[in-house]
């Protein structure tokens, strides 16, 4: 007869070895958790960003206003009437922040667009710098930037020169705009803006600011000459008689000028010949404005029904000095 084997020691009034299979367990989910912890951590710090996309509002060298809520909107204030009036730019403000322990490179920042009757793509448009006395809204026109750990880059998208023509050829008569940017190393994982902060945007749209607000044709002339000018002079492969050629500083006095001289929208040709003809004057040889006020006529007809008068915004320079001749001539003889 085989005697029974002797009872095995408890703890609890647990065999022991059943405490030991539980402590197995619990070391096994612990090192498991401590692992998915160790993988997840690699890819908080590894190379990532996030991306924003915002309206704002950039009065070249002065000032620029973000609303950073994400949303297609902007206020109808004192800020917006400088762009109804031509002195500002209504642009797309693009951040890439890298929350990240490791640099990231970024590159082809613009705009994913959607809903187009094509497969979607991204583009990107003309883009605007500041100073950097903009200080952490200064943007770069570089497409390909090093981030650096909890660093941020900001660039500023003129989205009103490629949206127009992308509605128009809107099957649908709408669009869907985020954020994009691609990141080195993730070729197959291009970043975006929140899709709920996503803009939709129909076909007619012309601006963000609220109320639907009728602009001056010297804003539209000026917005879409603006990009197409020269930001300073650049002497290289300038022709030895051409002179100093018009830059963007410049263009808005002259379009003043230009424009004060008809009480009413003019031939296209007519508003070019006035603009050649100060250009010469500035010191300009060979001024080539035909295809930029070209394109800002297009831009006027779009905005059919959302103009000012002609002259509404104007100085009418022109005007005023003969006025201040014919005052002074009148003086004299009194």
């Amino acid at each position: 007869m085989i005697p029974a084997p002797p009872p095995s020691p408890e703890l609890f009034g647990a065999p022991v070895a059943t405490w030991a299979l539980v402590v197995s367990l619990l070391s096994f989910l612990i090192a498991l958790v401590a692992l998915g912890w160790q993988v997840f951590k690699h890819f908080l710090d590894g190379g990532r960003v996030k991306v924003y996309l915002n309206t704002a509002i950039l009065e070249p060298e002065f000032m620029l206003a973000v609303n950073r809520s994400g949303r297609f909107a902007l206020r109808d204030d004192s800020v917006a009437r400088s762009v109804k009036y031509g002195k500002a730019l209504e642009v797309a403000q693009l951040v890439v922040e890298n929350p990240g322990r490791v640099p990231v490179t970024v590159y082809s920042p613009g705009l994913s667009i959607s809903g187009h009757g094509k497969k979607d793509h991204s583009l990107v448009p003309r883009m605007f710098a500041t100073g950097a006395s903009f200080g952490p809204d200064e943007a770069i026109k570089d497409t390909v930037v090093r981030v650096e750990p909890y660093g941020r880059v900001t660039f500023l998208l003129d989205h009103w020169s490629v949206l127009p023509g992308l509605l128009s050829a809107a099957p649908r008569r709408r669009v869907v705009v985020r954020g994009f940017v691609g990141v080195a190393g993730r070729t197959n994982r291009p970043q975006k803006s929140s899709w709920s902060r996503r803009w939709r945007l129909r076909k007619g749209v012309y601006t963000a600011i609220k109320g639907s607000p009728e602009f001056t044709p010297l804003s539209v002339i000026w917005r879409e000459m603006y990009g197409r000018i020269p930001e300073r002079e650049d002497e290289t492969n300038r022709h030895s008689n051409a002179g100093s050629r018009i830059t963007r500083g410049m263009l808005r006095y002259m379009l003043d000028e230009a424009m004060s001289r008809f009480d009413e929208r003019p031939d296209r040709a007519q508003l070019t010949e006035a603009l050649n003809e100060i250009a010469k004057r500035e010191g300009d040889g060979h001024p080539a404005l035909n295809s930029a006020v070209f394109q800002a006529y297009e831009a006027l007809d779009r905005m059919t029904g959302h103009l000012t008068a002609w002259s509404e915004g104007l100085f009418h320079f022109e005007r005023e000095r003969k006025e201040v001749n014919k005052n002074g001539a009148t003086g004299v003889a009194d």
